[in-house]
């Protein structure tokens, strides 16, 4: 390599690093959600490990209490065990439009099978329903947990959910519905890897679309399949000249990242794909 070219290299070298850094910088300034709590309390406990990661990891969080939540999770409890930048109950004045508007996502820790149904059916009247509403016609990403609304899960099933399997089919196809319109669907243990790939993918990164539908024979087939929405692709092709540690970062849900032959590839870039196991191979 001659003096002309390393100089080159250099210089995209660090033109590299500085546009990873705004980048990430930018991304980790946009670590804002809404978290809406109705009142279920099954996975509530893998809700809070969650939330409290997505603290650590720079979110600041924005709560709103449903009336029902606030009466059986309490605002003292949310306080103690997330403790939210923010906190709000429903009864109390509360700008809901505003808020979901000045943050980047809506998470929701806690669905309830009425609210499931209620947004199901397209009725918002109250404001949970409403600031749903809200982050839908406004293109808010909208993450939920479903363990407080599924029919099938295993903690439901151990309290003596007895209703027919007719009940049970209606309670499935409200959560296929929340699929359709877009609302993104976990359960409260991926809930904080859920969050992370939908904020990653708020910045135009490619991210494939799953064509697979919600199965309705049974517990295990719709478990499966919500733990398995949005699932990505084993390896992802990226047609730039240059990769850097941010094309890396931001696209860390596959195992292998395939790149154009005379692409460059920077130090960084080979070093963030080395930390979190992925291959880089050239055509």
């Amino acid at each position: 390599m001659n003096r002309v070219e390393f100089e080159n290299a250099l210089m995209s070298t660090i033109v590299d690093y500085i546009s990873d850094q705004v980048i990430l910088r930018y991304m980790d300034a946009c670590k804002k959600a809404t978290v809406l709590f109705t009142g279920a309390l099954i996975g509530y406990g893998d809700a809070v490990a969650s939330l409290r990661e997505l603290k650590e990891d720079g979110w600041q969080l924005t709560a709103v209490l449903s009336k029902a939540a606030a009466e059986v999770i309490t605002e003292e409890r949310i306080q103690k065990d997330i403790c939210p930048d923010v906190i709000y109950v429903e009864g109390a004045p509360v700008d809901g439009r505003k808020i979901v508007d000045e943050n980047a996502l809506v998470i929701i820790p806690t669905l309830t099978i009425n609210t499931a149904a209620k947004v199901a059916n397209c009725i918002y009247d109250n404001l949970i329903t409403n600031m749903i509403y809200r982050a839908m016609t406004a293109g808010k990403p909208i993450v939920a947990a479903v363990d407080g609304c599924c029919p099938d899960n295993e903690v439901r099933k151990k309290l003596g959910f007895k209703v027919t399997d007719a009940y049970k089919q209606r309670l499935r196809k409200n959560l296929e519905d929340l699929q359709a319109y877009g609302i993104i669907l976990t359960v409260d243990q991926k809930l904080r890897e859920k969050v992370d790939r939908v904020h990653c993918a708020s910045f135009d990164f490619p991210i494939p679309s799953s064509d697979s539908k919600m199965e309705t024979g049974g517990s295990k087939k719709i478990a499966t399949e919500i733990a398995n929405q949005q699932n990505f692709d084993a390896s992802l092709k990226l047609d730039k000249k240059v990769i850097g540690r941010v094309d890396i970062a931001t696209n860390a849900r596959y195992k292998t990242i395939i790149v154009r032959e005379d692409a460059v590839v920077t130090g960084l870039a080979v070093d963030e794909a080395m930390n979190r196991g992925i291959r880089i191979v050239k055509e």
